[in-house]
């Protein structure tokens, strides 16, 4: 083992290394709350436009501004943003099948006199009041945002559509001629009178609106409702005749529902008319037809509901084929490249990998590696690949992946949304694994190091945990305000980021090993990393603190109550009480995939909780926690820190009214960054005792 963990250390300190600019200005908490974020980009069909998302923080508390951006997919000439009123909020670029025109949504006022949909329910609201203690109808106004059109340069902005209901989706017609919209139905008269009467008491698991399929007709502007009443649509694909959908579908809007509890149906597009139940336990992946029509992609949940398989299945048959189960990685992301082949983009480890699926026997092969990307992709026809992806040097930026079938593709970014982080002081990135003692398991993760670091010299050092445990750190940028590993590098500290078991990353078998094991062969993957770091003579084992948000928080509470070797935890919306959260988050079927019945065993959700084990946290601990958060209770938190002040263990908790449980107000993401500095400077800031 011990001759392992020796070649372990030769390797890291020959790992890839990001370039990294000359030390400059170091890394304020403002400066990484004020990066603009690229999201949701689209290409055309013949490959040459290309549109996307470019979100602005707005200083004050307000919403951050969403605008679009374009640009030529050849060349290197700047993008521009699409023309819009100050204050207006633009999402969702979506091509026309033959690249004509662009369809988005917006908030902007309509100055076209564009004629109304069926639909309408009239531009002003009634009056709502109270007579008598009753609450009187009023007429719903037009909801704020709704469906436009521009030509495929930008111009001509025309509204088409009058909506009372928030729509949440976009997707085009095969032959252009048709739009399907995802719409939420809009409270009532009766709803909103009551609502602004106050006379608000809700009865839980009872649900009034419903996101439906509607259609939009693109020469009569004629909308009409397709999916029924009470049936939650949350995707849908067209069959490539254009006569029907295949949908994922819920019996309520919950969130719940939407991840664990959803089917792929079929449903008739002329009539609305049901067909057949493809599906009955579906994921929320990927929903698309073969371009023959013949077979449906989608996703299936595992029995535990950890992980999800990506599947292939002929409709005249039923033969099913799982994907890429070959392949020692996660997808998170699939595309149709023809009849027999699908395009994919997972990871593997920390990096990203582009795949081709042979959809008759699943067996994939990689074609490119990325250093990281999201899982949304799109493809042009040409083979063109659009994708949003980050380096360890720049944060996220569109990325366009050129095919070349003699040859390995060519990678090219292109744009620029950050250019002010070229002049920082960036920390250097390394990708490592490192074997578990506990099995011989391999390990992976990132190490960011000050960008000034001279080896030899033993870091403070702070080992950040992510969420899920379903998920992964990924090499690439690591700044934002739930990453701070950019942020803490420049400031000279070492972070570690491990994807100890449970992560993705490494197949099903290493996410779900996690099983009735949360907080044991996680955390002695993590201890393990941290040893080789020790070991190497990289970080100062006397000053060491553990972090994270949600899991990371769970996990760095229960690494300080069963671990001696941290000076102090930040625990961010983490769990500290198990069986509790499971009675109480809005994701009732999570807990039980890992522990089984909440109720029926709760002594084994006691094992593996924070709180049951408090009397062993001696170290301060900094507890951050919205007052809005439903996935992780403030309660989990509250409990945490009633029972640390109680035992007289120094702790501090700060609670961010709003705040669900992935913040989105930049006052509060700043406060984190700027506690989370403050805290490891005051508790790292000693140094060690040889």
């Amino acid at each position: 083992m011990w001759r392992r963990r020796l070649l372990a250390v030769a390797g890291l300190m020959m790992a890839i290394q990001a370039v990294a600019a000359p030390p400059a200005r170091v890394i304020t908490p403002d400066d990484i709350v004020d990066l603009r974020e690229v999201d949701d980009v689209g290409i055309s069909a013949d490959g040459a436009r290309l549109a996307w998302v470019l979100e602005t923080p707005m200083r004050g508390g307000g919403t951050p501004q969403r605008r679009i951006q374009l640009a030529d997919a050849e060349g290197d000439a700047p993008p521009r943003l699409l023309d819009a009123p100050g204050a207006a909020t633009d999402s969702q670029p979506r091509w026309s099948p033959d690249g004509a025109s662009l369809l988005f949504l917006s908030d902007r006022a309509d100055t076209t006199g564009a004629r109304r949909g069926d639909a309408d329910s009239g531009d002003a609201a009634g009056d709502a009041s109270c007579r008598d203690g009753a609450a009187v109808d009023s007429t719903p106004a037009t909801a704020s945002t709704q469906l436009w059109r521009v030509d495929r340069n930008g111009r001509g902005a025309e509204r088409l559509t009058a909506l009372a209901g928030d729509i949440g989706a976009v997707h085009w017609s095969p032959d252009g001629r048709q739009v399907a919209l995802l719409v939420t139905d809009p409270l009532s008269p009766a709803q909103r009178a009551r609502a602004a009467c106050r006379d608000d008491a809700r009865v839980l698991d009872t649900h009034e609106r419903f996101q439906r399929l509607w259609l939009l007709d693109m020469e009569t502007r004629a909308v009409q409702a397709l999916s029924p009443p009470a049936l939650q649509v949350l995707d849908a694909a067209w069959s490539p005749d254009g006569r029907q959908f295949a949908l994922r579908v819920a019996d309520t809007p919950t969130i719940n529902d939407y991840w664990y509890r959803s089917r792929i149906v079929l449903l008739d597009a002329a009539t609305g008319a049901p067909g057949r139940t493809v599906f009955a336990r579906a994921a929320a992946r990927d929903l698309a037809w073969s371009p023959d029509g013949r077979r449906l992609l989608y996703g299936e949940l595992h029995p535990h509901a950890m992980s999800a398989d990506a599947i292939v299945e002929t409709l005249a048959d039923g033969r099913r084929v799982r994907l890429a189960r070959d392949w020692p990685g996660t997808l998170r992301g699939l595309r149709w490249q023809d009849d027999d082949t699908l395009v994919a983009l997972g990871i593997r480890g920390v990096r990203g990998e582009f795949l081709r699926i042979d959809a008759h026997s699943g067996a994939a092969t990689a074609f490119a590696s990325v250093q990281t990307a999201s899982g949304g992709f799109e493809r042009a026809g040409t083979g063109r690949i659009a994708f949003i992806g980050t380096r360890s040097d720049q944060p996220a930026e569109v990325w366009l992946l050129e095919p070349a079938p003699d040859g390995a593709p060519a990678l090219r970014v292109r744009s620029d949304s950050n250019p002010q982080a070229a002049g920082w002081a960036r920390g250097t990135l390394r990708e490592l694994s490192w074997p578990s003692s506990r099995d011989g398991e391999t390990i992976h993760g990132v190490l960011v190091l000050p960008p000034d670091h001279v080896p030899g010299t033993p870091l403070p050092a702070l080992l950040q945990i992510h969420g899920g445990p379903a998920w992964a750190w990924s090499s690439g940028w690591l700044g934002s305000w739930h990453d701070w590993a950019q942020l803490l590098a420049s400031h000279g500290y070492a972070v570690l980021l491990p994807n100890p078991r449970g992560s993705e990353g490494q197949g099903q078998a290493f996410t779900e090993a996690v099983r009735e094991d949360w907080g044991g062969g996680d955390l002695q993957d993590v201890l393990d990393g941290l040893d080789m770091l020790v070991d190497a003579g990289i970080v100062d084992p006397a000053r060491v603190a553990i972090g994270g948000w949600s899991y990371g928080g769970y996990l760095a509470a229960w690494a300080v109550a069963r671990s001696d070797r941290f000076r102090t935890a930040i625990v961010g919306a983490g769990v500290s009480d198990i069986g509790a959260m499971a009675l109480t988050t809005d994701t009732p079927d999570y807990l039980p995939g890992y522990f089984g019945d909440p109720v029926a065993r709760r002594d084994v959700y006691d094992r593996h909780s924070p709180i049951r084990h408090v009397d062993g946290i001696e170290v301060p601990v900094l507890i951050l926690h919205g007052d809005a958060d439903t996935r992780v209770p403030v309660s989990q938190g509250d409990q945490l820190y009633g029972a640390l002040r109680f035992q007289g263990t120094p702790v501090t908790m700060v609670r961010y009214p709003r705040g669900p449980h992935w913040f989105h107000e930049r006052g509060h993401e700043r406060d984190v960054l700027v506690r989370v500095l403050g805290w490891l400077d005051r508790h790292l800031a000693a140094e060690s005792n040889d």
